[in-house]
Order: C-alpha cells, then structure tokens, then sequence
C-alpha cells in the first residue's frame, strides 16, 4: 500500500513538473503577427511554407499570418494604430512611409539592411526618412507593361503602338463587335491614382516642382486627362469601378486588345487561360507627349510596427523578417506570380528569370526581362522636380513626404472620375486638383 501510495506521489509530482515546463515553455513562446496583402493562393502556400520552415528552426517564436485584399489591408492598419494593437511586421505603403516614420509607428531597420547587403538593391528601392531606413522591399511593382493580344493586331494589320496617337489610333480600330481596343481603372482607388500619375509624367507634368510646391495643374495634367477621356470611348462601360483585379479579370475575358497594367496579366493568363497566354506578348509602353515611355514603379515592402502602437516582439519580428526578405525565400516568393513579383535583390533577379521561363513562362524568357526591366520609372516619392529629356527620365533627386497624404485621400483617382465620368473639362478638373492638393500640403507644413 506504501509503495502504491509512493509511486501515486511520484506520478502527481512528475506530472506537476511537467505541467510547470509546458507552462513555462508557452510563456516563453514570442507570438509575431504578420499582415499582408499577397492573396494569391500560390503566395499563401508559399508563406505557409516559410512560416512552418521559420518555426521549425526557432521553436520560440509563433507567427500568426493574416492576408487581407489591398483595400482591406488599409482598413486594418488605420484601425490597428488607432487601437494599439498593430501586427509586428506589416505591409507598407510607399505613400505611408513618411507620416508613420515621423509619428514614431515605426521601427528602424538601417541594421537588417546592412546585414543583408546595401549595395545589392535595385537603385531607389530603399527610400530613407530623415537618414534611417524603416522598411525593407520585398518586391518591385511595374506598372508599365503594354499587353497586347498578337492575333487581334495581325487581323487589323496593326503594328505595336510607340506613342499615344498609334495607341488612341489602334483602340479605336480593335473596338468593334463587342470587343475593346483598351482598358483602363476610373474608379476610386490607389490604382487610378497610379495610372494617371504615369499618364501625367508621359505627358511631361509633375505633381510637385523640385522645391515641393504644388504644381498638378500644369499642362501634362490636361494631356493626360485628356487622352483618358478620349480612350474611355474604347474601353468598357465599367471602368468607373476598375481597380487592380479588374485589369487582369477583364483582359482574360478575351474581350480586350491591349492593356498597360503590371505583370501579374501574365502570371494569371499563363495559369488560367493558356490559349490567351498564347496570343499575348509583353511590349514596352509606348511614349507620351513628353517622348518618354515612364513606367510607374514602386518597391512593395514590409515594416516592423514600433511598441507605440501595440507590437509586442519587436525582436523576434526583426528576425522573421530578415528571413522572409532574403535568399532562397525571397526567389520561392518572386516565382509565385512570375513574372510580376519582381526581386529587389540584384543577386537574385538572374535566377529567377532563369527559373520562371522555364517554370511559368513556356521559355519566353524575352517576357520576364521586359517585365523586370524598371529603367525610365518614377512613383509617388520619387517624381517631385523629374524632368523628361531625349526619351530619358531625370529625377531630381527629392523624396516628397506630402503627397503620400494626398493619394490617400484618393485626390487623383477623382479627378479622374471627374472627367471620365462625370464629363468634366480636365483643365478644371486639374484646377480643382491643385486647390486640394495645395490645401493639404499647407496644413502638413504647419
């Protein structure tokens, strides 16, 4: 009876001890949440993969993943800042890099950028706020790809349009039977405010001078406004509400003739609708008024949220995403919507347009180096004072830390609405453009 009584004593303590242990060990467990807006099913089996790779080799640390869509992933942050409960590592906006850097929402990462290799990044991929670093690009976005169905040109006897007057010329040719010779997004949304804001600086104007006084109505805007009013007579009735998916969705209807859009079009076509796939090539965009093709291009990247508003581990966040940025894992991530995703590390980019001709692209390797080639590109940060000269852009050289405020606002994408849809003459559209920008950059300078 002892020696049952002994060993029931033993089993209840071994079992205590155990318990202590297990209780232990979860406290010590560092919980990272991690927000992005990579929704594609082969981006979520891919950080599924990395997450579980990542755990494995540091048993401490749990990362709980949320993706959400583009416009959610706004919704989210907003609402996380204003309750504290920020995720560690989050998607970041180019336009939201300087208002939550200087607001204090964020971590610097001037080290993880070190240890990575500074030297290795495509050229304005990292864009510092008041000299530190706070946020790390995972991949490039161009906006700047003329998509073109190969068949519909050949049965019209139609070349590769090289300038506006070509393209309005070969939309308006293509449209006829229920098929539409463009495409382009009128709604309002971020990726309005982007395609006119090509539009603008292929036409010669800029939203900002050099010394970041508001310049948007000037007359690239007009040209620009213009020329989207004029095409909108061969695009389809619904791109009032045109966003990001909506450029892809469409063209793979096989309803439309080209399309300037980013380089997802071909990632979708080759997964969904190979025979489209077939009769699609991938051609530079052609030149506007200011005899300058420039692309929209802007790094995608990812920030560590600062203690300030609500991140809890901020070191185990540190270094899941060194992890998740570099080596073996930034090629796996560049290859799940190839050839869109476009590396940032220079080291990287080779073989992955090696890998994705040969996996995604049926050896059309010629796609995937157009596509990655973000020469003769500005973005929101970087256009301020950019001059257009002998078919090359200029950049001034000054980061702009007004205008993120500005496209938040959805400023641009309504004036396009106001024309497009609304009938508005762009020259007062571009008007009443400028007295709200100008309002806004006013209040932020105070």
């Amino acid at each position: 009876m002892r020696r049952f009584q002994a060993q029931a004593a033993a089993c209840v303590a071994g079992s205590l001890i155990l318990g202590l242990v297990s209780t232990s060990a979860l406290a010590q467990t560092k919980t990272v949440r991690f927000l992005h807006n990579e929704t594609d099913p082969p981006s979520i089996e891919f950080y599924n993969k990395a997450i579980k790779e990542f755990e494995a080799a540091n048993p401490d640390i749990k990362i709980e993943m949320e993706a959400v869509s583009t416009d959610g992933r706004l919704q989210k942050v907003l609402a996380s800042i204003n309750t504290k409960t920020m995720p560690e590592v989050f998607k970041l906006l180019p336009e939201e890099r300087f208002e939550f850097a200087r607001k204090g929402y964020l971590v610097p990462l001037d080290d993880v950028v070190a240890e990575i290799g500074t030297q290795d990044y495509v050229e304005g991929s990292l864009v510092p706020v008041e000299g530190k670093t706070f946020d790390i690009p995972y991949t490039l976005g161009n906006y700047g790809v003329l998509w073109q169905r190969d068949d519909l040109l050949k049965a019209k006897g139609l070349e590769t349009p090289k300038t506006w007057d070509e393209l309005k010329t070969a939309a308006k040719t293509l449209t006829e039977n229920g098929n539409f010779g463009f495409i382009f997004p009128a709604g309002k949304n971020r990726m309005a405010s982007i395609y006119l804001s090509a539009m603008i600086w292929n036409a010669g104007g800029t939203y900002f001078d050099k010394d970041l006084n508001v310049t948007f109505d000037n007359p690239g805007t007009v040209k620009a406004l213009t020329f989207l009013k004029e095409m909108a007579a061969y695009s389809p009735s619904g791109i009032g509400s045109y966003s990001y998916g909506d450029m892809i969705n469409v063209y793979l209807t096989g309803k439309i003739a080209l399309d300037i859009y980013a380089p997802r079009l071909a990632a979708n076509a080759a997964a969904n609708t190979p025979d489209l796939f077939k009769q699609t090539s991938a051609k530079p965009m052609p030149a506007g008024p200011s005899g300058v093709a420039v692309k929209f291009v802007n790094a995608n990247s990812f920030a560590l949220a600062s203690p300030t508003v609500g991140s809890k581990n901020v070191d185990a966040a540190r270094k899941f995403l060194k992890y998740i940025v570099t080596g073996e894992r930034l090629e796996r991530f560049s290859l799940t919507a190839y050839p869109h995703l476009i590396p940032p590390l220079k080291g990287v980019q080779e073989k992955v347009i090696k890998a994705g001709a040969a996996e995604v692209l049926g050896g059309r390797e010629d796609m995937g180096r157009l596509s990655f080639n973000t020469s003769n590109s500005l973005d929101f940060e970087s256009e301020a004072g950019a001059v257009f000269k002998d078919g090359k852009v200029i950049r001034s050289g000054v980061v702009n830390p007004y205008i993120g405020s500005i496209v938040a606002r959805g400023i641009p994408a309504e004036v396009v609405q106001r024309v497009v849809l609304q009938g508005e003459d762009p020259a007062k559209a571009a008007a009443w453009g400028q007295e709200r920008m100008k309002r806004i950059v006013d209040d932020l300078k105070k």
